[in-house]
């Protein structure tokens, strides 16, 4: 969660920045350049405080997406300000799109730290680009490094290599995970059955199309457990609830046991944390 809050703070002081950079120079930075100036950073800067917000709200995909175009609006319409209406309008839409997308994005994927490191990197990847593109109309030449190589080409350089490793890493997690059984698996079948002894018990597989069985029908008066057995952890659904049982559960990957006592017949709605997804429990 600490880099997640570093994470704000980074991309409110770089967009910050970016802001009192273009007042600045906003005598030369007009035109195309100056449109872009404002979308880019209105995009980019929404785009990831609204995934790392998604990530700390979990369960609450309205405020991420409220804050992140809040932010995104006020940071395209102060970019664009000193360049034109145009400008300020185009940098407000694109904060608007940005954080709306930013926030999905952190709600369906959690907290990672590849990807939390990914989207720092591209936003700092923006910055270095638009930072440059502010310069460049101000000042004939642009800076590059002793080397003669510019910090936004490194920048490049650096984030595909990144990205590049990362989906290496997340792909051969996941063949890993396929290839190699739960440990001991005969074990915990075992201990499985003896804690459920007594109980009907429902298997629903989550998938990332929704679930498995959309109709659940269990008998009345006898204990019930449904598990929502999750078998990755690369899934939007996160967490399952109910208003009609009063239930809000976390999902971790492999199996999660709900308990339910003293059904009555009826139909029960249940639905995913993000209410793409729903199902019901039919009591009979």
């Amino acid at each position: 969660m600490l880099i997640t809050l570093l994470s704000i703070v980074m991309i409110i002081v770089l967009s910050g920045y970016i802001v009192l950079n273009t007042y600045r120079r906003k005598d030369r930075v007009t035109g195309m350049p100056g449109m872009m100036i404002a979308m880019s950073i209105g995009m980019m800067s929404s785009l990831a405080l609204g995934f790392q917000l998604g990530i700390v709200f979990d369960h609450d995909l309205a405020v991420p997406t409220i804050i992140a175009i809040l932010f995104g609006l006020g940071t395209g319409y102060f970019t664009g300000k000193p360049v034109s209406v145009l400008a300020s309008l185009d940098g407000m839409l694109a904060g608007i799109m940005g954080g709306m997308m930013g926030a999905m994005l952190g709600s369906m994927l959690g907290f990672t730290y590849i990807m939390a490191l990914f989207v720092d990197i591209v936003f700092i990847l923006i910055f270095c680009v638009v930072l440059q593109l502010t310069n460049s109309d101000s000042v004939k030449t642009n800076k590059t490094t002793s080397s003669g190589i510019s910090v936004p080409f490194s920048a490049g350089i650096i984030t595909v290599a990144f990205g590049t490793v990362s989906v290496g890493l997340l792909l051969f997690n996941q063949y890993q995970e396929n290839q190699n059984p739960v440990v001991n698996a005969q074990t915990k079948e075992q201990k499985s059955v003896q804690e459920n002894a007594g109980y009907q018990v429902i298997s629903v597989d989550v998938k990332s199309d929704g679930f498995s069985q959309e109709n659940i029908v269990v008998k009345a008066g006898v204990p019930t457990k449904i598990n929502f057995l999750k078998p990755t952890g690369y899934t939007c659904i996160r967490s399952v609830e109910s208003a009609d049982l009063g239930i809000d559960v976390y999902l971790e990957k492999g199996d999660n046991f709900i308990t339910l006592s003293d059904l009555k017949p009826g139909t029960y709605h249940f639905n995913c944390g993000m209410y793409m997804y729903y199902g019901t429990i039919t009591v009979v």
